[in-house]
């Protein structure tokens, strides 16, 4: 189990550092990517290259290709229940489209694989037509100056009945031009841009499903305080932020040679939660910190407020698990702020929410429920 370090900055002390790292349900990360490279190649027609926690994939001598795979876990069975497996399709295209975006990858191609408790023909109907109507919606385009809808190239239909409710698992698969991929670079005076969120998107179901219906014996039709029930509020399909940040990166190549030259790095806020943000911080040095404030206008919904104030969620801990209002973060040179911000403003509520200095790998984040600041700090 990796273990959050001290905090080696000259910052407040009085912070709540974290006893784990941001993703501690998952503590075999490490050799399961060893076990995973003993598979790959670093010669012949396919070379398999690591690139953070991930892998990318030579496609030729000029372009990067990435395959990036998830799925709806758990809330599956809530889209089951609500009859809202459409929404179960656009969770599992936004995990993995957002995150091949998030280093420049542009997403062209995917395979889903389908799974269903019972034989139901028109759920697996209103999955297949989703899918196909985001891939429609959120085209790439060629060298030739065309635009082509992101190809369904196969899948996989099965009915288990052992299953509880529903699966949409997708693989994606992205390219990029070699040298314009968008890595971790961040430095000192780096501003950090949110861009908001709907809930609490595809992280965080169990922990609700545990508190609501197995705690308290509550159902899906349950009223909240805020008037929206709780199947409402759980299946709220996650955002896509993909056409925002591709039209981002346009604006970026715009104004210099790489767009990775003013986009510092980007993070998809979603197991983990905010403590997701360590990953903009180069693993090789780790001399710089990054601080989150609690002025910006990303505010916690109200699902959120509500595990904090009514479930007794630790603050610590809700920054671990949640988004907290926030789906996406970039790192960007603090010029090109205004006109990303303006560019993202078209599509989704963005704003600054920190900043970067000089530091040792921290993360300090201001929370928005009380006076506590919970740091984080990079460990490899």
């Amino acid at each position: 189990m990796k273990t959050i370090e001290k905090q080696q900055t000259e910052k407040p002390t009085d912070i709540a550092l974290r006893k784990d790292i941001y993703d501690p349900t998952k503590p075999y990360n490490e050799q399961i990517r060893e076990l995973i490279r003993s598979t790959h190649s670093s010669e012949g027609p396919l070379i398999t290259v690591p690139d953070g926690k991930r892998f990318k994939i030579e496609i030729d001598a000029n372009h990067w290709g990435m395959f990036c795979t998830d799925g709806v876990g758990t809330k599956g069975l809530l889209h089951w229940k609500m009859g809202t497996e459409n929404y179960a399709a656009q969770d599992a295209f936004a995990m993995v489209m957002d995150d091949l975006i998030e280093k420049g990858y542009v997403p062209v191609t995917l395979q889903d694989h389908i799974q269903v408790q019972e034989e139901k023909p028109d759920s697996i109907f209103r999955i297949v037509s989703a899918l196909t109507d985001l891939s429609i919606k959120n085209s790439w385009k060629a060298s030739n100056g065309n635009e082509y809808p992101i190809s369904i190239t196969g899948g996989e239909t099965a009915v288990i009945n052992t299953l509880q409710g529903c699966e949409v698992g997708i693989t994606g698969l992205g390219y990029v031009e070699k040298g314009h991929e968008i890595r971790p670079s961040i430095k000192d005076g780096d501003l950090i841009i949110g861009l908001g969120s709907n809930g609490i998107h595809s992280n965080g179901l169990s922990f609700y499903r545990k508190e609501l219906f197995d705690k308290r014996g509550l159902s899906i039709n349950y009223e909240l305080p805020w008037g929206a029930t709780i199947g409402e509020e759980l299946t709220r399909p996650t955002y896509v932020y993909l056409p925002a940040i591709k039209a981002m990166i346009r604006e970026a190549e715009l104004a210099t040679p790489k767009a990775g030259d003013v986009i510092h790095g980007m993070v998809h806020i979603t197991g983990g939660g905010m403590s997701k943000l360590a990953e903009l911080i180069p693993s090789e040095t780790k001399n710089f910190d990054i601080e989150v404030r609690n002025d910006h206008i990303l505010k916690p919904q109200e699902i959120f407020q509500y595990a904090h104030d009514e479930l007794e969620m630790p603050t610590d801990q809700m920054y671990v698990k949640f988004n907290n209002g926030v789906g996406y973060v970039i790192a960007v040179e603090d010029y090109f702020a205004p006109q990303a911000l303006e560019t993202l403003r078209n599509y989704f509520a963005a704003d600054i929410i920190g900043q970067v200095s000089c530091g040792a790998g921290g993360v300090m984040i201001a929370s928005q429920y009380d006076s506590e600041t919970i740091g984080f700090n990079k460990i490899r």
